[in-house]
């Protein structure tokens, strides 16, 4: 159809207009393959969230017990009309693409990178997945020794898709939450966040997934592998 439309042109022109045929030409190739490209864009994009380490986790426990911790699955807080979403793909025409996470809520797949990270960290894992509201009257006694459940306040990753250059910006901020099970005491809770911004000539779903999971991974670390939570965990454990 492309080669059709160009040979059109270029023969209407006759033998004096070739030069301003072929420079139409090259701009009626660019428009159709422009239309052609919008018209086989996707209408949704998935991306697979998951732990993606930032740097080198050193065990936190280091007195040669496993200690068994359950991860609930997060509450979200966003302010936002669809929590299914995390993120958009917006054109320079100002249409937008919703971005999701694969096969699972995000509710459930910030929980999984927690539970990763924290298994990562040297502590044993139920692999049970509590369903918990942050409230210590509704912790159950099968829950293990330690709980630990969170909050989802922001989660994003957002690209404006524009010609020449990609900008992606991905953001996240969680609450996470700590509970003695058997007293039914919620010890220690501790924030954290993290951000990146990216400009890069390509597009693709694969720099959406690197950029949402960095800045989760990022988060939960700044939370979890610090001495501060460490600490917290092993007076808890003392009592």
């Amino acid at each position: 159809m492309i080669a059709n439309s160009v040979a059109a042109t270029v023969a209407a022109a006759g033998k004096n207009g070739k030069l301003a045929a072929l420079r139409h030409a090259g701009m009626l190739v660019c428009l159709l393959l422009l239309v052609s490209t919008m018209g086989c864009a996707p209408k949704i994009y998935n991306v697979n969230m998951r732990y993606q380490p930032t740097k080198v986790i050193r065990p936190a426990v280091t007195d040669g017990r496993k200690f068994s911790l359950t991860v609930a699955a997060f509450i979200d807080r966003r302010k936002m009309d669809d929590t299914l979403l995390i993120g958009r793909v917006i054109h320079s025409d100002g249409s937008s693409i919703p971005i999701l996470p694969s096969y699972v809520k995000a509710p459930d797949a910030v929980a999984a990178a927690l539970r990763e990270l924290l298994i990562q960290s040297g502590y044993g894992v139920s692999p049970e997945k509590a369903a918990w509201d942050l409230q210590e009257g509704t912790i159950r006694p099968d829950w293990g020794r330690i709980l630990v459940g969170g909050a989802i306040e922001e989660l994003d990753v957002t690209c404006l898709d524009a010609i020449p250059r990609k900008h992606y910006s991905a953001k996240a901020k969680v609450t996470l939450v700590f509970a003695d099970v058997q007293k039914k005491r919620i010890f220690y809770r501790i924030a954290s966040e993290s951000s990146s911004t990216l400009d890069h000539i390509v597009f693709s779903e694969e720099k959406l997934e690197s950029q949402i999971n960095g800045v989760l991974s990022e988060a939960m670390e700044k939370a979890v592998a610090g001495p501060e939570t460490a600490r917290q965990i092993r007076e808890a454990l003392k009592d």
